[in-house]
């Protein structure tokens, strides 16, 4: 029982409780499923060493459910909703609210569901609620913020012309039954969010609102260290006034496809240099069917990469380089089933055999893949990975709890995504019976295809014509190739099993071993998280990798190379929970393990042989060179603001370099000189090795002795020198020219003591001036969607990032408005109150020393550790020590300090060669 805010006794009726939900082992969490008064269903969920509370609220409302004329509004009312409601009228309080309290906030508005939810230090929920749950009943649409926020949404539309998938998503569209409404524009923008007559945008926005959002349609979760009993009263108190019921009901009875659209090739032409083949099958709406996960399992057996598979069949062919399996767009009544391949150049001349092989392999399954024992290896691997998770953040639990509650009954809120509880025969045969040639759609995407048709929206060039009866033919053919199914999975035969732990063995933080001159051995057997699981760095320091550009091109390719190798080999352990990764970084290379504990040291020993003696196909070796040269030259085309941060990253960072510059390295290499220098990058070298969780320290001899094996770690390095450069020894302002339509701005803080008391104090003015300048910027000017601040640490030495893009504005005005903002920072700190700066401290500290949450967060943060020298693992304490101690005088007058001094600061900009400001 609990009181509104009327004075009305207000009640819930309990739906489920904790011990009727199906949770994994791991999760300590408690549950509890309540319904209120109104219909409101809420998810409680108790975390007693939380330091920060979540809420998400989810409304089966989104997209689908705009007007014909008002295409968008659904997703307006979701940037509306946060722009005031009657008792806090402010338009920036909510975000004030949060920001000033540790938190931070979002929503999306999808098909048919919209989600909003944010994060706060849990002393202020109530209060946060309170203002959360007056978006949905009792929102403002305030003119005045109604004209502002339609340029932000502009800016948003504007921000993803450019965007290859948005453009892609628009032709499908264009493509689909028009009285499907996924043929909807969803995002909106300044032609389709208009006044109409005798109807203003405002009445529309209510309408929808009043129409779609009411408590029967909405789901609500609320997490934080309170007592059950205590999270039932304040979902009563903050969600009870919500009104009950809406008049309509949702029912989707169109199809997602008319009969012309299928059996269909689709032509589109990217901005971008690609070369991909989506092979796309209507299929029935899956959601009943989420307890055997049919559609899952035909993904499983289609992606399969390991020896025989259809994938392997094709790249050996050179056709393809990626092969992913299972994507695609589903709602109420529909589901695609997209096979999305990556093509080589070959590959695009030899489109209809790939189909044709496809065809092949999904008669092969329909012939064999359709037995208890392939599926139950597939459910050994999803309950390993159910029954030892890694417990997501609160933050990221809450909403995807609200949508799943939307979706699966009750007692799977949580295991929904994972059940499996056997193979449908029935169901497996009639979505394999919908995998046809008439009832597909092959979309192909290359600069080079003809086209006769313009997506009116995005501009995007297509074309839609059907297959030809000879191709059906072709297709229905099943020409034999020489493929076959998944073997059983070796690394599935056995159950995953803690070790125990003796009593002698070191515990607590990792300790270090001089296995080597050159190689150092850090280990800690996890006894907090107690998971059959662990993860293995390997950290090499490679003069030579770093040593030029040439060298850095030539190790990003060998590293490509030895993944692409390694990948069929290792498929199954993949497949089994075994991920690695290897990649060149500022000091030389990287390699990651992770997985079952008891095949991480096999697998890394494995790893490191193959990589002692590679053995490249040159075929491969030019395909991957190609990929690599074409990501790397179509920088120019990414996102302004992207751009600039990997052009600071290379300004300021050493052993850094410009991608442009690499491609041009990359493309003078030949497979000859990459095949007999490629040793020479290892001569010299020392390595860090970090192996954390259920491991002990003995069972990593094989992987000592395998790096012994191959590196010379006789001879100890001089440590790499990667202090970041001086922004005063660099121009004070860049520009640079991109080819995309936006302009950005970056304005650099640095300071060059990298000490914890500077560390805590950029981490402090982040926290401060963050919602300020977003509110600014963003909400009151509409300078461009995408404004913030961020703080960046480079080997320890602080930067504060202040960041705009903008689709109407150029960079100098971006620029202009950022000075002012600096300009007006005494006026900023003078409104600071002792209360607020103490809060923000607050929330800070407690973010600096939160505890961990998992395994892997564990061991991020230790191997974080040893890479910056912090050896003690005590710097992110000492940070907030420094942070607990700074009194707010000392605050504001250092913060005057950075702002007034001009060597310190750097403004970088980004515009493209042509400027349409009209758009």
């Amino acid at each position: 029982m609990a009181t509104d805010s009327s004075g009305v006794t207000v009640s819930a009726r309990v739906i489920i409780d904790d011990q009727d939900i199906t949770k994994s082992p791991t999760d300590q969490r408690r549950y509890r499923i309540i319904e209120l008064d109104n219909g409101m269903r809420c998810v409680l969920v108790h975390e007693a060493e939380a330091r920060q509370a979540s809420a998400a609220l989810a409304v089966a409302a989104g997209h689908f459910h705009d007007p014909h004329h008002a295409q968008g509004l659904a997703h307006f009312l979701e940037h509306m909703l946060f722009l005031g409601t009657e008792k806090y009228p402010d338009a920036n309080s909510y975000q004030s609210f949060i920001s000033a309290h540790g938190g931070n906030h979002n929503a999306w508005t999808g098909t048919e569901f919209s989600n909003y939810y944010f994060t706060v230090d849990a002393n202020y929920f109530d209060q946060a609620l309170d203002r959360f749950m007056r978006f949905f009943h009792e929102p403002l649409f305030a003119q005045q913020w109604i004209d502002k926020e339609l340029q932000s949404i502009e800016s948003e539309f504007q921000l993803k012309r450019q965007d290859e998938l948005r453009r892609l998503y628009q032709v499908h569209k264009a493509t689909s039954n028009p009285k499907h409404p996924f043929s909807k524009f969803s995002v909106g923008n300044l032609s389709t969010l208009k006044d109409q007559p005798n109807n203003s945008l405002q009445q529309q926005l209510r309408d929808f609102f009043k129409r779609w959002y009411c408590a029967r349609r909405m789901t609500l979760v609320l997490l934080g260290p309170q007592p059950l009993e205590q999270l039932s009263k304040l979902a009563c108190t903050h969600a009870q006034a919500v009104k009950s019921g809406c008049a309509d009901v949702w029912d989707i009875d169109e199809p997602l496809y008319l009969p012309e659209q299928l059996g269909v090739e689709l032509h589109v032409k990217p901005l971008k240099d690609a070369r991909r083949l989506i092979i796309t099958f209507a299929l029935p709406g899956i959601n009943d069917d989420y307890a055997n996960k049919t559609t899952s399992y035909i993904a499983h057996l289609l992606g399969y990469e390991g020896p025989g598979s259809l994938f392997g069949y094709l790249r050996d062919k050179h056709w393809i380089n990626t092969l992913a399996a299972g994507g695609g767009i589903s709602g109420s009544n529909f589901k695609d089933f997209n096979i999305n391949m990556q093509l080589t150049e070959q590959g695009m001349a030899h489109r209809d055999e790939i189909i044709g092989a496809l065809f092949h392999y999904i008669q092969l399954i329909r012939e064999q893949g359709l037995n208890s024992w392939r599926y139950n290896e597939r459910r050994v691997s999803v309950m390993n990975a159910f029954n030892f998770q890694e417990q997501p953040r609160a933050s990221d639990l809450a909403p995807q709890l609200a949508i799943n509650l939307q979706h699966y009954i009750a007692e799977d809120i949580i295991f929904g995504d994972y059940r499996m509880d056997g193979l449908f025969q029935p169901k497996a045969h009639q979505f394999l019976d919908c995998m046809r040639p008439d009832n597909m759609r092959v979309t192909v995407i290359h600069k080079d295809l003809p086209t006769d048709n313009v997506e009116p929206i995005y501009g995007c060039h297509y074309a839609m014509r059907a297959l030809s009866q000879q191709q059906l033919e072709a297709f229905s053919g099943f020409t034999p190739i020489d493929v076959k199914l998944p073997d059983p999975n070796p690394y599935l035969a056995e159950p995953w099993q803690l070790q125990s732990i003796t009593s002698d063995e070191p515990t607590g933080l990792p300790r270090a071993k001089q296995t080597a001159p050159a190689l150092t051995c850090w280990h800690l057997h996890d006894i907090d998280f107690r998971q059959p699981k662990a993860h293995l760095y390997l950290g090499f320091q490679l003069p030579n990798v770093v040593a030029n550009p040439a060298n850095f091109a030539q190790t990003r390719l060998w590293c490509e190379l030895m993944l692409d190798t390694l990948n069929e080999q290792c498929y199954d352990a993949e497949i089994a929970g075994l991920h690695f990764n290897l990649y060149p970084q500022q000091q030389g290379m990287t390699l990651h393990v992770t997985g079952p504990a008891h095949y991480v040291p096999q697998l890394t020993d494995t790893l490191i042989q193959a990589m002692h003696s590679p053995s490249f196909c040159q075929q491969r070796w030019l395909d991957l060179r190609q990929r690599l040269m074409t990501n790397w030259r179509q920088a120019l085309l990414h996102k302004p603001l992207n751009f600039l941060f990997s052009h600071l990253n290379v300004q300021l960072q050493p052993h850094t370099y410009s991608v442009i510059d690499l491609a041009v390295e990359l493309e003078q290499l030949d497979f000859t000189s990459f095949c007999e220098s490629s040793p020479r990058l290892f001569t010299q070298a020392q390595v860090q090795m970090f192996a954390h969780g259920d491991v002990k320290a003995e069972q990593l001899t094989s992987v000592h002795k395998a790096l012994a094996q191959w590196l010379d770690l006789t001879r100890p390095l001089e440590p790499i020198d990667l202090t970041p450069a001086a922004l005063n020894k660099l121009p004070a302002t860049i520009a640079v020219e991109t080819q995309h339509p936006d302009h950005a701005v970056i304005a650099v803080l640095q300071s060059m003591q990298n000490t914890v008391q500077q560390q805590g104090m950029f981490m402090l003015l982040n926290q401060m001036l963050q919602p300020r300048f977003f509110a600014q910027l963003r909400t009151e000017q509409q300078l461009g969607y995408l404004v913030g601040t961020t703080y960046l640490p480079m080997q320890q030495y602080p930067h504060l990032l202040f960041y705009v893009q903008s689709s109407r504005v150029n960079n100098q005005e971006l620029e202009q408005a950022i000075k002012i903002f600096f300009e007006g920072i005494p006026t900023i700190l003078a409104d600071i109150s002792a209360e607020e700066f103490d809060k923000a401290r607050q929330s800070l500290t407690q973010q600096l020393t939160e505890k961990d949450t998992s395994l892997r967060s564990r061991s991020q943060r230790l191997w974080s550790a040893i890479t910056q020298q912090d050896h003690d693992f005590s710097r992110l304490t000492r940070i907030a020590d420094a942070i607990e101690t700074l009194t707010i005088d000392a605050f504001k007058t250092e913060s005057k300090q950075i702002f007034n001094n001009a060597s310190g600061q750097m403004f970088l900009s980004a515009c493209p060669a042509n400027f349409d400001r009209s758009r």
